[in-house]
């Protein structure tokens, strides 16, 4: 089986799962300000993963999601779009 990845930060990413492998924890991120993109995702989540001793995350999904109004005004959110992105943390 071809299972394609990325590294940043030295963390490797796979969209896929790995069979045998253990999950230490489910990461994940948002990013609320402007000119974010994947690859600022994909950081935060690298040092989220070294934290905490993961060499690999598994099942990342990633993209973007519009924020609802009482977020806007709320929560001091700067765009009108967040990035954000999530996958299991494991040792690969």
């Amino acid at each position: 089986m071809d299972i394609k990845s990325t590294l940043c930060e030295g963390v490797t990413f796979i969209e896929s799962s790995i069979p045998s492998a253990q999950v230490i924890k489910h990461l994940n991120v948002e990013i609320s300000r402007q000119n974010a993109n994947l690859s600022d995702v994909k950081k935060l989540l690298a040092q989220k993963a070294k934290a905490i001793g993961a060499t690999t995350i598994m099942n990342f999904r990633y993209g973007q999601k519009a924020h609802k109004w009482w977020e806007l005004i709320f929560t001091l959110k700067w765009d009108t779009e967040s990035w954000y992105g999530e996958g299991d943390a494991v040792n690969g």
